[in-house]
């Protein structure tokens, strides 16, 4: 049992005992965050993720975003190691994939990573370096290891930030930045 998969478990288990109420409470300061960063204003194409029940939700995001003539993309994942970024018209053309995963309807318009302005990356927890646990299957890491880390930051709620430094593989990729519902974490 490695220490990487023990706070994995407590990440996951640690978002399990969210309220719903209180996620539904932090929603529009997440958002209000997340607007008002600089990045987020000069961002042309932005990658968000379709939030499952309890995670850092960022339909409001998506909502503005599409709101301002933004270009929105969501990750699919087409295999068991590959990620792509589809382009969402709205949260109305949605339909449910595996595990429930709430994914664009097809035909799916793909675009190249590198061509993203900014990628909001969700996690289980992250930790004030910029360490971030994901869900274990790798799909993030893999995304953004060609990319700049100037083009993307982490999402979660305040309460999933770790003190403690969070266990990383060389494939585990850092992040700069952090936003949760109370502001923006500038990692070292």
């Amino acid at each position: 049992m490695n220490t990487k998969e023990a706070v994995r478990r407590a990440c996951k288990a640690q978002r399990a005992a969210l309220s719903v109420a209180d996620c539904h409470r932090w929603t529009p300061m997440l958002t209000e965050q997340i607007v008002n960063t600089p990045e987020y204003k000069s961002a042309n194409s932005i990658m968000a993720y379709l939030a499952m029940p309890k995670e850092a939700n960022l339909d409001d995001v998506i909502r503005h975003a599409l709101g301002h003539g933004k270009s929105v993309y969501v990750p699919v994942c087409t295999d068991k190691t590959t990620m792509i970024a589809v382009r969402l018209k709205s949260l109305e053309s949605i339909t449910r994939g595996v595990l429930n995963i709430r994914i664009p309807s097809e035909p799916y318009e793909v675009i190249n990573p590198h061509d993203l302005d900014l990628i909001l990356v969700p996690g289980a927890g992250f930790d004030r370096q910029g360490g971030r646990m994901g869900m274990g299957n790798g799909y993030y890491d893999r995304f953004l290891k060609e990319l700049s880390p100037r083009t993307f930051m982490g999402v979660c709620w305040s309460v999933q930030l770790w003190d403690t430094p969070i266990p990383m593989d060389e494939l585990d990729q850092r992040m700069s930045k952090i936003v949760t519902e109370q502001g923006v974490i500038h990692c070292v």
